[in-house]
Parts: C-alpha cells; structure tokens; sequence
C-alpha cells in the first residue's frame, strides 16, 4: 500500500524506528483494510460479516466484503476525475479529535431523504471498523483508542459514519444516494435531547478501494468536520472497487 510505502521512506529519514510506534503503525494499517470493508451491500450469511483483515497479507487479498451484497447496479461509476486525492486530505487540515459520550440519535441529509439511526461502533486496537445493524441505519466510529482519528460531534474532530449502500434481500441502502449529495448541502446530527450540529458539504469524492489512505481519512481535522463512507463503482466478483468519501465542515 501507498501508505505503508510512505511511512516506511519517512522512518528512513529520521532514523531507527522504535518498536512501540511500529507496532502502533501495523495496527493503523490493519484498521486501513478493514475499513475498505465497511459498509458496502451487506447481510447475514455463515461467515461474519465483519472479517478479521490481517495487516501483513490482505494487501494481497483483495478487499472482502462485509455478508453478501447484493450487486445492485451502483449509481456511479469510478472515475479519475472524481478521484480523492492526497490535496484534498491536507487541505483539511489536522486538530484534535474531540472525546466523550457519543449521544446521536439522527443523521440527517435533507436533499438526499436520509433520515437514519446510528449505531455506536468502538474501534478497538485490533482496528476492526464494525457494520451498521442493517440497510437503515448508519454506524458513528469511536476511535478513542486511535490518537489522532476519529472525532465527535460538538467536541471537534472528524465524525466519522458509515452506511450501506445496498443489502442482500432489500434493495438500495441508507446511502443508496450519497452520490447526490453536493458542495453546499447541508448534514445534520441530532443529539438525544435535540441539540443539533450541521456540517457543509465541501467535496464528494471517490477512491480505489485498494489504494485509500484511510489513516488520512479518519484523522482529525482542524475545524470540527463529518465524514460519511459507503461504496461504489463496480461490483465484481462480490466486492465493490471503490468508495465514496463524503466530507463536510461544521457551519
């Protein structure tokens, strides 16, 4: 991967690398491969539907897929000129990642009609980004265990959310029309108690599934902001080959 590449180079220019932030290094890698698994047509099946994605060998393995999917024709296909790409990651910035009790009842997203549930997923130290319940709702991360990823919603960060985009015996998903969405448009969190916190879009964008920076895309950004991840593009052989990245700052 890219950026196990880029890690490797930049330890070489400053010197030994210490164990501890080596081990922490494949650790964040194996959370980059397992979050190319996250929420992409889903549903129950004999294998778990969030596999255990080993650092050292899924780059080789191709991307699982969470369940099975149902293959649905995506509404977009990848191109290049809609790729993300590492300037519009650093043009975010980076800040703190906010901390606390996670209390979202609602994500709302007006011009697309999502109206959904969360569901609380813990990123622990095996770095295993867990699926939504279901085709209805949408999975808030908790990346307190990760320093520098992850963010929550009033506290700064990057709230980071996932939902499908389609599921095996249903159809399209929560986020069957994040393709849609539009510089300017408007996401909204609802908290128990009714407090609310809305993020503007700034960019819609896609990524191969194989070569994501997911530590960049998870990290904490400078203004508190919200990133909403589905999947997209073709579907082959039971995966999708890319993602897409919805990325909003709090207004």
């Amino acid at each position: 991967m890219r950026g196990i590449t880029q890690y490797r180079q930049r330890r070489a220019r400053r010197g030994t690398a210490a164990p501890a932030r080596t081990a922490a290094f494949l650790l964040l890698a194996a959370l980059a491969l397992s979050a190319l698994a996250v929420a992409c047509g889903g549903g129950k099946s004999k294998s778990n539907d969030t596999p255990t994605v080993d650092a050292t060998s899924s780059a080789l393995a191709g991307t699982p897929t969470p369940g099975q999917s149902a293959g649905l024709l995506t509404p977009i296909a990848f191109t290049d000129d809609n790729a993300l790409t590492p300037d519009d990651l650093a043009r975010r910035g980076s800040g703190e990642p906010g901390r606390g009790e996670f209390t979202g009842e609602r994500l709302l997203a007006p011009s697309i009609g999502i109206d959904a549930p969360f569901t609380y997923r813990r990123v622990g130290t095996d770095g295993q980004m867990g699926n939504p319940e279901g085709p209805e709702d949408v999975a808030y991360y908790d990346f307190a265990q990760w320093p520098e990823l992850g963010g929550l919603p009033g506290k700064g960060g990057n709230v980071v959310i996932a939902g499908h985009v389609d599921y095996i015996r249903y159809g399209p998903a929560v986020f069957w029309r994040l393709h849609e969405l539009q510089p300017g448009d408007l996401i909204t969190i609802r908290l128990a108690g009714g407090t609310e916190y809305n993020y503007k879009v700034e960019f819609n964008k896609q990524v191969a599934a194989d070569a994501a920076d997911w530590s960049g895309i998870v990290r904490a950004t400078g203004d508190e902001s919200i990133t909403l991840v589905t999947c997209g593009g073709d579907f082959e052989a039971g995966h999708y080959n890319s993602r897409r990245i919805v990325w909003g700052r709090r207004v």
